[in-house]
């Protein structure tokens, strides 16, 4: 079921759909992904802390129920503002007190934060099939600090085909962020009983030293 699921979830054709389709899955979320050995978030979470600034404030975009948030909480990562698309998986964040703030809305639609707020953006399973395109990438670095850092997940199966590749060396090209860090590839989930490799980048934001 919890492959279905995952299936069921990358064929969202509209944002609308997809929020409508976390609503439903919220209550059975984190079985299902734990179910397909989902390790994403934590290797995020562990990335994302790495380029942080003792006391630095994280943003984690497309938060889900929380585990990202959770993770960043483990690492002692104590402030960390939560935004999702879906309300009932932003209340299943909520409710896990990983966070110190929690905001609904698209990634698609102007971000209801300041320019330069963050020290660090980390978001996980968002960029990939039927979710976020690759025009949002902007905005991430926009409330990210001059010198902070943005530590995205990406399938390497879909980095380059959905666009994702093109854009994130065109914003580096423009001097808006430089390429710091990319993992090697994992199987951080698994489908129909095959790893899925997902590699974790991290961009520091501004022109290169």
């Amino acid at each position: 079921m919890s492959d279905d699921r995952l299936a069921w979830i990358y064929s969202a054709a509209t944002p609308d759909e997809l929020r409508d389709r976390y609503e439903i899955w919220a209550s059975d979320y984190d079985d299902d992904l734990a179910a397909l050995s989902w390790r994403a978030p934590w290797a995020g979470a562990e990335r994302c802390a790495a380029f942080l600034p003792p006391g630095g404030e994280v943003l984690d975009a497309g938060c889900g129920t929380g585990q990202v948030g959770a993770a960043l909480r483990s690492l002692r990562v104590d402030r960390v503002v939560g935004f999702d698309l879906s309300p009932a998986m932003l209340a299943r964040a909520g409710a896990t007190g990983a966070y110190t703030e929690t905001h609904q809305g698209s990634l698609l639609a102007p971000l209801p934060f300041l320019a330069g707020r963050f020290d660090g953006v980390v978001s996980v399973g968002v960029f990939t099939c039927g979710h976020v395109g690759p025009e949002a990438l902007g905005a991430l670095a926009r409330v990210t600090v001059a010198g902070g850092h943005v530590t995205l997940t990406f399938r390497s199966d879909s980095i380059g085909p959905l666009g994702y590749a093109n854009v994130a060396e065109r914003l580096e090209a423009e001097g808006v962020w430089t390429l710091v860090e990319c993992t090697d590839p994992a199987p951080l989930l698994v489908e129909d009983g095959v790893g899925v490799d997902m590699i974790v980048m991290t961009w520091q934001v501004g022109p290169a030293s």
